[in-house]
């Protein structure tokens, strides 16, 4: 499921599990880690990609149905929480990779996929990009460190993405600063190799400069958004003060097609997670990304122990009845208290 290559001196790493789009099991978390070691002491790999032989794009994600089934299911189990340990310091490890790291973002690029190369020295993306982190209606909350990167956008945009699971094109990446080229997709097979050739004669932050120079030669300027249209509905909505004042304000308006489709998002997830969610945007402005991806896996011990993970994950991804039994339904009586708890606020 992960496939490693080495042209010139440059190492690929492919993720290759194209029937599930890359889904991420815990073999192939073990696996990246493995190859990426191995190369980090080879002194010919200058540079590492990332990249996927899925049609369809970079990763799904994390396999929540392998969670599901292999840890949570099963009583015989005790370290339930094994993955997502594994996928955090995976993440960890590339953040300070000792040399340069890029990575390909195309089709589908969601969840546990975004946070193995969210700290990437070079993210391309393309035309076909289509980003989110929709972990609020599996019973948590954005994960793997990336709240991080939500707590830089303004906040209305940063809590629409957060709370509701939204995505964004590739333009609109580029224009948040949560990738840095935009090419078409026809250029992506020359674009690799001239990386491939950079990678003969130039190393470290030499080999990255003069990457991004050749990139930004070939960028696709045209801008297409997937938010623009609804900008103005974002900010008058997620600009408000709380989860419950923003879940007023769309129940008031349902008429409105916009303030509908939130309605209906609010609805399918848990409250206790969207103030969880709220506050914590705020919070990681004020944390490292260390810091923020080990509040996330406490965070997610706490979704795993609560039971709400499991419902989320078998009310979306198993069942697919779409209707989820949370323990906390009413988004008016969360319980604050232990929110501030968790987030020790």
């Amino acid at each position: 499921m992960i496939k490693e290559k080495i042209k010139e001196k440059l190492g690929i790493i492919y993720l290759d599990r194209p029937q599930k789009i890359n889904a991420l099991t815990l073999a192939m978390i073990r696996d990246i880690r493995k190859i990426l070691e191995k190369w980090e002491e080879n002194e010919e790999i200058r540079a590492i990609l990332f990249d996927s032989t899925s049609e369809k794009g970079f990763c799904s994600g994390g396999d929540l149905k392998e969670v599901y089934n292999d840890y949570l299911l099963k009583p015989s189990q005790k370290d339930k929480s094994v993955f997502f340990r594994e996928e955090f310091e995976l993440d960890k490890y590339i953040a300070t990779y000792k040399k340069p790291v890029i990575s390909h973002w195309y089709g589908i690029v969601m969840g546990g996929g975004i946070g193995l190369s969210i700290n990437s020295d070079i993210i391309i993306t393309d035309e076909t990009t289509n980003w989110a982190m929709p972990e609020t209606r599996l019973g948590f909350v954005p994960d793997v460190g990336v709240c991080k990167f939500l707590s830089t956008l303004p906040q209305a945009l940063g809590q629409y993405l957060g709370l509701c699971g939204k995505s964004l094109g590739a333009s609109d990446l580029i224009a948040n600063k949560l990738c840095d080229f935009k090419i078409s997709s026809f250029d992506y097979k020359k674009a690799l190799d001239k990386l491939i050739a950079l990678t003969k004669d130039y190393e470290a932050k030499e080999l990255v400069d003069k990457y991004k120079s050749y990139l930004k030669s070939i960028e696709d300027k045209a801008e297409v958004s997937k938010i623009d249209h609804i900008r103005e509905d974002i900010n008058k909505y997620f600009s408000l003060s709380s989860p419950w004042e923003i879940y007023k304000s769309i129940e008031a308006n349902k008429d409105d097609d916009f303030a509908r489709e939130i309605y209906n998002d609010f609805k399918q997830r848990p409250g206790f997670m969207l103030y969880l969610q709220f506050e914590k945007y705020f919070l990681c402005k004020n944390l490292s990304y260390e810091e923020t991806i080990d509040l996330d896996y406490k965070i997610l011990n706490y979704s795993v122990d609560e039971g709400y993970m499991k419902e989320g994950i078998r009310a979306v991804m198993v069942d697919k009845d779409k209707m989820p039994s949370w323990r906390n339904e009413n988004i008016k009586d969360v319980d604050m208290g232990k929110i501030k708890d968790l987030l020790q606020i």
